[in-house]
């Protein structure tokens, strides 16, 4: 899909506006982040670091969640029952990010995995009438609401997450089609679109050496040792105790 000058111009006037750095840290805070659903809280964080849309991250399985050239990896697809992308270049490949594996995301997918979960977020349905994405923007929306009440008004929500990762891979100094092939943007030279390949998920990561920085530069500073304890998984007993 492509946008007109105006049309772009009328997106960034318009458009959802990225979090500031202490924004970031008030939304991630161990405190306040506890009052999401543990399911939200991987989903929220998921958007912070990988920069997906809300409802790629609604429609991901765990068997999204792979290894290529031996890196984590989550795969952005359409090819799983109910899955679509919004364009053909938003089908991609995204290294998991260090922190999010500090956190412990392959233990909750392996977990996943184990109870024989075919979705990674259950809650998103499949036939949602506003998208997959809806459970995880509401709740996000809802997060933001308590902790921004103060903010300044701006547009703001879950997809504020993707715009936020964007920027910051920009301030790294990310170059463009790296940043592209990381959250599915199209570049408008055509030069790239034809002889460009795909980077592979080390370069995604690590960079393009003596180039760029890659997707690990990102470095939001959170509280990952107190955000850990929040992020284990919970067994199907504990589950069923919780919802008893």
């Amino acid at each position: 899909m492509s946008y007109s000058t105006r049309e772009k111009r009328a997106r960034r006037k318009f458009g959802f506006k990225a979090y500031d750095a202490h924004q970031v840290q008030a939304l991630f805070a161990p405190a306040a982040f506890e009052a999401l659903p543990l399911a939200a809280r991987w989903a929220s964080l998921l958007g912070l670091f990988t920069g997906a849309r809300a409802s790629e991250v609604g429609q991901l399985l765990t068997a999204d969640v792979v290894e290529d050239g031996g890196i984590p990896c989550i795969q952005i697809s359409d090819e799983g029952e109910h899955q679509k992308v919004k364009t053909d270049v938003s089908l991609r490949t995204v290294p998991v990010h260090p922190d999010l594996l500090a956190l412990g995301f392959l233990t909750w997918v392996e977990q996943a995995r184990a109870e024989g979960q075919e979705r990674l977020f259950p809650a998103a349905k499949a036939d949602a009438k506003n998208g997959q994405g809806n459970w995880i923007s509401k709740a996000f929306s809802r997060h933001l609401a308590e902790v921004g009440k103060n903010w300044p008004t701006a547009k703001r929500g879950f997809h504020s997450l993707r715009k936020t990762l964007i920027q910051e891979l920009q301030g790294a100094g990310v170059v463009s089609e790296l940043r592209a092939q990381l959250v599915g943007h199209e570049l408008d030279d055509e030069h790239h679109v034809t002889y460009s390949r795909a980077f592979t998920p080390k370069e995604k990561l690590d960079g393009l050496r003596g180039v760029s920085p890659g997707l690990a530069v990102l470095a939001y500073g959170l509280n990952i040792s107190a955000l850990r304890a929040l992020m284990a998984p919970q067994s199907s007993s504990s589950k069923q105790r919780k919802a008893g």
